[in-house]
């Protein structure tokens, strides 16, 4: 009897276990606190997107650290704990684009806040993390405000849209989250800071024209209760 024998190619197998897996780290988020997030580029959740691990390795170890196998923590009768000697640091990622944000911004920028303990034994602390986009044009901010907006809309979440002195404020909770961040408020402002100025020479006079900037905040928190 004559034995067949079956040839796999491992090419026609792996590929799609390859774009299975880039698939799920870029795939759309299913829920306000996962996007939320990715907007974060994973550092909420203290899982940093590749896009931003080099910056994590650099600036910001501690993330990548893993906690002790035992788990156990060390309880400190009362009056004796004092936190060790630390100095508080804000590092800056810059980026554009943004991996799951497709819009038009001059630069996207997370500042991270850290406690950094001269004791080496205790683990720096991150303490706040901040993320925005910059704008030139006010058209760009705005359709960024609105594209923003929709997506978290998209969600089926509690949420409060206002406008009030040139601030607009769009705030979105999921209730049926148990995450930190499962309350978000977005705000688009005019900031001068980011504007530019010119020169424009008249008849008589030479004038200097000021033109804002405009910043579109991602917060986590609001005051939807």
């Amino acid at each position: 009897m004559t034995k067949k024998h079956s040839t796999i190619n491992t090419n026609e197998t792996l590929l799609p276990l390859l774009l299975f897996i880039m698939t799920q780290q870029k795939s759309p988020a299913q829920s306000l606190d996962t996007y939320t997030d990715q907007l974060y580029f994973g550092m909420l959740s203290y899982n940093p997107d590749t896009a931003i691990i080099e910056f994590v390795a650099s600036h910001v170890p501690s993330v990548l650290k893993k906690a002790p196998a035992d788990g156990k923590w060390v309880a400190y009768p009362p009056g004796v704990f004092k936190e060790p000697v630390f100095y508080t640091v804000t590092q800056v990622y810059h980026f554009n684009p943004h991996p799951y944000f497709d819009t038009y911004f001059n630069t996207g920028k997370l500042a991270i806040t850290q406690k950094v303990y001269k004791n080496e034994q205790w683990p720096d602390n991150i303490t706040e993390m901040m993320l925005w986009f910059e704008f030139d044009k006010k058209e760009d901010a705005q359709k960024s405000f609105r594209q923003l907006v929709a997506k978290f809309k998209g969600f089926n979440v509690r949420e409060k849209i206002t406008s009030r002195q040139g601030i607009k404020k769009a705030a979105f909770t999921d209730d049926k989250s148990d995450s930190y961040y499962k309350s978000v408020q977005i705000v688009l402002v005019t900031d001068y800071a980011l504007g530019k100025s010119y020169i424009e020479p008249g008849e008589t006079e030479v004038k200097t024209i000021f033109e804002p900037g405009y910043k579109l905040i991602v917060e986590i928190g609001n005051d939807l209760y």
